[in-house]
């Protein structure tokens, strides 16, 4: 069996993954290195549940590729080599049994291995070409693997488990959601998208629609950012237009007091600083107030000097989120078409009548009607009914 981590990489940075030392050990020249070697590899391959070929793939999409990012600008026929050389080292990797790695230690330190479990290898039928194409069309590195992330004003997290909610899950509200929908394809079509404001009651769906989106859409990544971090916008932005992606920025429950610096940051940061948005950047916000300057008691009062001012300062900044969308609580008749849409699409059987009376009390009991009630009777009754309990 050939060694082919005699070569080093190039353009991946991967040398230092577990894999690749995994192999480095396996043709170590000490038994109990070369052993524990192929352990390494096999827990592995074990935990993630995945054939040798998959992870050696995963591997090299999920790992920082700047030269191939370079390649993609530039079409330099010298780093389009070192891609194809990189990638013919992992073809020889993939192309290893276990049963192959056992007869070369059996033989190489005089041992029976054979007892020792083995690993699917699978397929790698991938070369230069498709991980240039993979790369393009989904980045790399973190940008890769996952798909949300937290931005802390410093770090870019990955949110491991992000909300699989989806476009389909949420009734009603399709002429608010259409306009979400159509500014955000326009968006990853590289054709002119704005900045959107979701204004509405709490529980209507606005949050919702805009992590939907993530799961709509490939080719979209979303990063959170507190209120408390918009000052560090300009900084973010500086980060994301070097990365060929799309990003929305979302600022979830959007509201600011008087003389918050945050604020004014985020005025700049729509429109307004020297310092423009990458094209490559939107910003979706959700609020669920009408003044998003929170009113005092005194800048209510009409003998308020700078009254104007403080309706100016409100004005500003929405206005500078070229779409505005309105989410209102629905009526009885929407609160109850809500619920049982959402009955419907996950195929509880229950009596129409019997789930109306039953969605109304639980509305009133909390106090009001929203989608996000809604789907809160029907969690329960989905519960109820896989337990055979009483529906109330």
């Amino acid at each position: 069996m050939n060694n082919p981590l005699l070569k080093s990489f190039i353009v991946y940075n991967i040398g230092e993954h577990k894999i690749i030392k995994s192999f480095k050990d396996i043709f170590s020249d000490i038994y109990s290195t070369a052993l524990n070697g192929y352990s390494s590899l096999l827990k592995l391959l074990l935990t993630s549940q995945t054939d040798l070929c998959t992870a050696l793939h995963n591997m090299i999409v999920f790992s920082e590729q700047e030269l191939v990012w370079k390649y993609i600008q530039t079409n330099d026929k010298l780093i389009l080599k070192a891609i194809e050389y990189d990638v013919e080292i992992i073809k020889e990797l993939s192309i290893i049994n276990a049963s192959d790695i056992k007869k070369y230690l059996s033989e190489k330190f005089k041992t029976d291995l054979s007892e020792m479990p083995e690993y699917e290898k699978g397929e790698f039928p991938y070369d230069a070409s498709y991980f240039i194409k993979y790369c393009d069309e989904n980045g790399s590195g973190i940008f890769a693997e996952y798909k949300a992330f937290i931005y802390d004003g410093k770090n870019i997290s990955p949110v491991l488990h992000r909300d699989p909610v989806k476009l389909s899950d949420l009734k009603l509200y399709e002429i608010q959601r259409n306009q979400i929908i159509e500014n955000t394809v326009c968006f990853i079509n590289n054709k002119p998208a704005v900045n959107t404001l979701l204004y509405g009651d709490r529980g209507t769906g606005k949050s919702s629609t805009i992590k939907a989106l993530l799961n709509e859409y490939s080719s979209l990544r979303m990063i959170q950012i507190d209120k408390s971090q918009i000052s560090r916008l300009f900084d973010l932005y500086d980060v994301l237009r070097e990365i060929p992606l799309h990003f929305i920025i979302f600022i979830d429950d959007l509201s600011f007091s008087e003389d918050d610096d945050g604020f004014f940051a985020l005025k700049q940061a729509l429109d307004g600083s020297l310092s423009i948005k990458p094209d490559n950047v939107l910003i979706y916000a959700t609020t669920n107030r009408r003044h998003i300057i929170k009113e005092t008691a005194l800048n209510r009062s009409e003998n308020y000097v700078h009254k104007s001012d403080a309706v100016d300062d409100n004005m500003s900044l929405s206005e500078r989120f070229g779409l505005f969308v309105t989410f209102s609580s629905p009526n009885k008749d929407q609160f109850t078409e809500i619920a049982l849409k959402i009955a419907e699409s996950r195929g509880l059987n229950i009596d129409k009548d019997t789930f109306t009376a039953g969605v109304e009390r639980f509305a009133l009991k909390r106090g009001g009607r929203s989608p996000r009630i809604a789907k809160q009777y029907v969690d329960m009754i989905e519960a109820r009914l896989a337990l055979g309990l009483e529906i109330k």
